[in-house]
């Protein structure tokens, strides 16, 4: 059951993502805006009648100069992240690695474990 649950979700999220490519989503920026404005006119019946059913008020989409400006916006605001991130990443892997060794050295085995490592490379050396 979980394999075919997999395969529907691989499927689908595939079929969308073969869909926007060849919608020209990923494309020039013109190209991308230029699809939008298909999308909105092609779902515009099917919004209405989900207006007409439905007694919510749904909210208007942004016009495509609104769209434009706010995609750059979130882009950019999603490219700074990325880099703050990859800045500070030495000094995350540290604080994670120390965590993680403490982690670990809380367990008793481990403690036992390295005792007996230690000890048994003392007994080696003195043997020599």
């Amino acid at each position: 059951m979980g394999l075919i649950r997999l395969s529907v979700k691989v499927g689908l999220a595939a079929t969308a993502v073969y869909y926007l490519k060849e919608e020209g989503v990923w494309k020039d920026s013109d190209i991308s805006l230029k699809a939008l404005d298909k999308l909105k006119q092609t779902s515009e019946p099917y919004v209405q009648q989900i207006k007409a059913q439905v007694p919510l008020e749904l909210p208007k989409l942004p016009e495509t100069e609104e769209m434009h400006q706010l995609v750059g916006n979130y882009w950019n605001k999603g490219v700074l992240a990325s880099f703050d991130f990859l800045q500070n990443l030495p000094g995350h892997v540290t604080v994670w690695t120390e965590k993680g060794v403490d982690m670990v050295l809380q367990n008793e085995d481990i403690k036992k474990f390295i005792e007996d490592l230690s000890n048994s490379s003392k007994e080696s050396v003195k043997n020599k």
